[in-house]
């Protein structure tokens, strides 16, 4: 598949080494599609629909998601730096991710409940008033990430690491941390934890 790809449908097929970086992939569906070891960076997804698809080992760091449904969709080993996955159609919105590099990518205004993230690098990434209920950051680094006016009730941040949460700009309700990340929720007030 060496030329960009477009209003078309595909089912049930399997995409390897493909590269569409900086390509447009415009209004293009995918269903029950697997996408292995390809680069999508920089392209442009606008209007293009997943379905129950996954990516694994893929690049899709600064890819324009501007009203791209993701329903049900895997990312597996893949670098999805700089994604505003705040473009994203909302209706049925649906991923979860595993072994990822989410860094510096937007998750603000987003009702993403019971979303996984999985061993990720979520470094400098904004959560701005997202629903986030039930959700999990199992083993992944939030250095520097930013969550304001999210509800994070139900989430489980137990083994998560680095990160700096202000219980009084966020809906906290039954989130879990560890003992010894406590001090990520009480940075603003100056305080020691030993």
């Amino acid at each position: 598949m060496s030329t960009p790809l477009s209003n078309e449908y595909y089912e049930e097929q399997e995409f390897k080494d493909i590269e569409l970086k900086k390509e447009k992939l415009v209004a293009a569906s995918f269903e029950l599609c697997e996408f292995v070891n390809c680069d999508f960076s920089e392209a442009d997804l606008a209007d293009s629909k997943f379905i129950e698809c996954s990516f694994t080992n893929c690049n899709l760091s600064l890819a324009n998601m501007t009203n791209v449904t993701l329903n049900n969709v895997r990312f597996s080993k893949s670098k999805l730096v700089g994604v505003e996955f705040s473009k994203c159609r909302d209706f049925l919105l649906e991923f979860s991710f595993s072994d990822c590099i989410l860094s510096s990518s937007d998750f603000s205004n987003m009702k993403i409940p019971n979303t996984i993230f999985n061993n990720c690098k979520l470094d400098n990434t904004q959560f701005i008033n997202t629903v986030m209920k039930g959700s999990s950051f199992d083993n992944c680094n939030l250095k520097e990430a930013v969550f304001d006016r999210c509800n994070l009730e139900f989430v489980d941040f137990s083994t998560a690491n680095n990160f700096t949460i202000d219980p009084e700009a966020n809906r906290m309700k039954n989130a879990k941390f560890s003992h010894s990340d406590l001090a990520g929720l009480l940075l603003k007030y100056e305080l020691k934890v030993v």
